[in-house]
């Protein structure tokens, strides 16, 4: 799904030093809907602005809202959590969608969404079980 992420300024531009923060920005790209490992076609290749909102080291929780466009068009919030559940690592993730535009993100993205967060998942879980 996401093949980058980048901490930026406001403008875009890279930063020096890309430890996650709250107030910063972040610029996934590209994010290929649905996942592929390959080329992904023309409206398949996308990216996402973000700004950090949380970063609790503490319960290993992360999450960012997307500011490419005004809310009443289109909001969206992420969060990333790990726990420890029967001894195992628990990964979850969950992304709200809401404004005039989340019903034709629902209609139109939410398979690939969706196959794109298992990807992603499954993907974090190979990385890990490998170091």
């Amino acid at each position: 799904m996401s093949r980058g992420q980048t901490i930026t300024d406001k403008s875009g531009n890279p930063l020096p030093d890309q430890t996650p923060a709250v107030g910063q920005y972040l610029l996934i790209a590209p994010v290929h809907l649905p996942p592929t490992m390959g080329e992904p076609g023309w409206f398949q290749k996308q990216s996402a602005f973000e700004k950090i909102t949380t970063v609790d080291h503490e319960n290993f929780r992360v999450a960012w809202v997307n500011i490419a466009l005004p809310k009443f068009l289109l909001s969206a919030e992420r969060w990333q959590a790990l726990s420890v559940v029967d001894g195992k690592t628990k990964y979850e993730t969950v992304e709200v969608f809401g404004g005039l535009a989340a019903y034709i993100v629902k209609f139109f993205m939410y398979q690939k969404l969706v196959l794109g967060f298992n990807a992603q998942a499954e993907g974090l879980k190979k990385y890990a079980e490998r170091t």
